[in-house]
């Protein structure tokens, strides 16, 4: 059968037509798994080390007896306190290294690097062409915990007996206070009977035979609490607690010293820094120079159009320092005290994986899995 001239110019059209179309389609298709370039960029930060102190301090709170001028003459106690005191012992420093994003080293990745970018949740670079884990950064934390309770008047039984004279018909039946001789006398006296109970108890001294076993032992450690109770009226209590504070400090491009982190006073405790009240306890930052020297050697000084750019730390020595007295020393990774180099532009073409360590801003691993 013949076609006439319309008829196969109508095909020739449409078979056109439907070329194109499929044409159209596939390029769809194949850009789907082709990142799009980006006009104006991905804008993102270097990381940069921030140095946490940890402190454990030790609080002493002493009572004196209410009795204490006493105790030498009635108990036979020494050197008993004579007014309430309290003191403070730094006992123990930790420092470790936290991270936050740089505001002195934000950048924005442009073309196809900027659509290969992967960030933190706080907007460091994590990696490129690549699935980075989320690690969170911790928020800096200055903490000054309250004061556990302490009581006002530790000293609840001051005596078994009375604290006033027995109203006679000579007295005219009016109570008259016992001084604070007499009850210290008193108090004494008690220690003393307490003493002997305790001591026929265990030396099994009555004509009764006591009970054994657990309610022997419990017997026994109640007089003893008694009586350390009563001793307590001469010599005073004390309440230990042991507190702990952080402290953060933040680090520039450069060594740091005489900066003070905290205030430390014997009967105060760790304090602010803007309280004058308190000794300073000062932080000296060395910037080592030896590593950022050798990485600068081989930073490339050609113009890379890919900005995308990394970090290798550099290296410090700190010290905490009480006055003269070294606290605590250690070596750290400083971010900021590195280089900021540029990732080379062939390794931006969507083959190759690469990871940061979101701590440092340097290079964790590069792969073309």
């Amino acid at each position: 059968m013949k076609l006439n001239t319309k008829t196969m110019k109508f095909r020739f059209i449409l078979f056109f037509l439907l070329a194109g179309i499929c044409l159209q389609t596939e390029a769809q298709r194949s850009d789907k798994n082709t990142a799009p370039a980006m006009t104006d960029g991905v804008v993102y930060s270097l990381p940069r080390t921030g140095i946490r102190i940890h402190v454990t301090a030790t609080r002493e709170k002493l009572f004196a007896g209410p009795y204490a001028q006493f105790a030498e003459a009635m108990l036979g106690l020494k050197n008993a306190p004579m007014a309430d005191r309290e003191q403070w012992t730094i006992t123990g420093v930790e420092v470790e290294t936290f991270s936050e994003p740089d505001p002195d080293c934000v950048y924005k990745a442009k073309g196809w690097a900027g659509a290969l970018v992967s960030l933190t949740p706080e907007g460091v670079i994590a990696g490129i062409n690549a699935q980075s884990e989320s690690t969170a950064m911790a928020a800096p934390v200055t903490t000054f915990l309250e004061d556990q309770p302490v009581p006002d008047f530790p000293f609840k039984d001051l005596s078994m007996n009375p604290f006033f004279e027995k109203p006679d018909s000579t007295s005219r039946n009016v109570l008259v206070a016992k001084t604070l001789q007499e009850k210290a006398q008193e108090a004494a006296h008690t220690v003393t009977k307490l003493r002997k109970r305790r001591f026929k108890t265990l030396a099994n001294g009555y004509d009764e035979q006591l009970p054994d076993g657990k309610a022997y032992n419990v017997m026994v450690e109640e007089l003893g609490k008694l009586e350390d109770e009563y001793v307590s009226l001469f010599i005073g209590k004390s309440y230990t607690g042991t507190y702990h504070y952080t402290f953060d400090f933040i680090p520039d491009n450069n060594s740091a010293s005489g900066e003070v982190v905290f205030r430390f006073s014997d009967t105060k405790g760790v304090l602010p820094k803007t309280d004058l009240s308190g000794k300073p306890m000062q932080i000296e930052l060395k910037k080592l120079d030896g590593l950022a020297a050798s990485q600068s050697k081989l930073k490339s000084t050609a113009a890379s159009s890919s900005e995308v750019y990394y970090r290798t730390p550099g290296k410090a020595e700190l010290r905490l320092m009480n006055g003269v007295s070294l606290m605590a020393f250690t070596r750290l990774d400083i971010a900021q005290y590195g280089t900021v180099l540029s990732v080379p532009e062939e390794l931006l073409d969507g083959t190759h994986h690469i990871l940061f360590h979101p701590e440092t801003g340097a290079i964790k691993s590069i792969s073309t899995k």
